[in-house]
């Protein structure tokens, strides 16, 4: 049986239907009651569980052979506490395979918010004894729409200190696929999956795709990271102005370049280019609640090893 975890969410609610409609038997993991309407059409049964209560991990893993882990959500020493959480009560109910969303953004020498939280979960996984496969994520292409288009809409700027710096997006809905083809295929052999879009963009090029896909004037400008860091801290509490800086910092640094081929390798197609993303979403798409993916140059890390 298969269990997918955060299965309100899109992705994990994405992965839960493409498993049920495919035929598999697949469960699915949500916090609370309240959130368990949202999962209800998938058909599938509901297990109710809490990160920060690993006796309550533990019941819902019991008789699980492959464990879906979308990544939690949230201030940083809070994920990594709900990761480690996770990884533990899995090994302990016996699951067999984890299949676990990281980020690309992996490297020690990153300064980017979330790095030491998915670099410690990788290590706990491979050190669990457990079979594992990781799926690192690139930035996501809904969050260059939702935090930094959307806003530009409105003012025809879309101002960020990343210089001319370039990103691989890759959609929400396709990092939901390649989880479900590789949950539906089973194994568990210890491979990282770098995934990524197909091209990669300078952030003049995704303002005007952004400009041809909504039909409105977008330029991309230049900010200096200070401006831009006194900017989050009058729109966002701690710690998403430290977040989205690092995030930038990151893009500056290249390691979202990264253009890999193990999307296709594992559907047999490429994964959407962005402005095709775009033009197939409302503009007015709801924001993502944080920052989730970044990248880094194309691991080269596909077997068993430290991170």
């Amino acid at each position: 049986m298969i269990l997918v975890t955060g299965a309100s969410g899109y992705v994990g609610g994405t992965v839960l239907r493409r498993l049920a409609e495919s035929g598999n038997a697949v469960s699915a993991m949500v916090r609370n009651l309240g959130r368990a309407a949202r999962v209800e059409d998938a058909g599938a049964p509901i297990r109710i569980a809490n990160y920060d209560e690993p006796a309550s991990l533990v019941r819902a893993f019991s008789g699980v052979d492959r464990l879906v882990f979308v990544a939690s959500d949230g201030q940083a020493r809070a994920v990594m506490r709900h990761h480690a959480n996770v990884v533990d009560a899995a090994a302990t109910a016996g699951v067999g395979h984890v299949i676990f969303t990281s980020i690309t953004d992996i490297d020690a020498s990153s300064g980017f918010y979330f790095t030491p939280v998915y670099r410690d979960a990788e290590r706990r996984l491979r050190a669990s004894g457990m079979k594992w496969t990781i799926l690192r994520c690139g930035l996501y292409a809904d969050l260059i729409l939702s935090h930094w288009i959307r806003p530009a809409l409105a003012s025809g700027e879309m101002a960020l200190p990343v210089a001319d710096a370039r990103v691989a997006p890759i959609a929400r809905a396709d990092v939901a696929e390649a989880m479900a083809a590789v949950a539906a295929a089973g194994g568990g052999d210890g491979r990282v999956h770098e995934l990524t879009g197909p091209i990669a963009y300078s952030f003049g090029e995704i303002a005007a795709a952004a400009a041809r896909a909504f039909s409105r004037p977008i330029r991309y400008t230049p900010a200096s990271p200070a401006d831009y860091l006194t900017r989050l801290w009058a729109e966002m509490a701690d710690p998403w102005p430290h977040a989205f800086a690092s995030l930038c910092r990151s893009i500056t640094e290249r390691r979202y370049a990264c253009v890999s081929g193990d999307f296709e390798a594992l559907l047999g197609r490429p994964a959407a280019h962005f402005e095709d993303f775009l033009r197939r979403t409302e503009p007015t798409t709801e924001p993502l609640p944080a920052i989730q993916t970044a990248g880094r140059p194309c691991a080269s890390d596909k077997t068993r090893g430290s991170v």
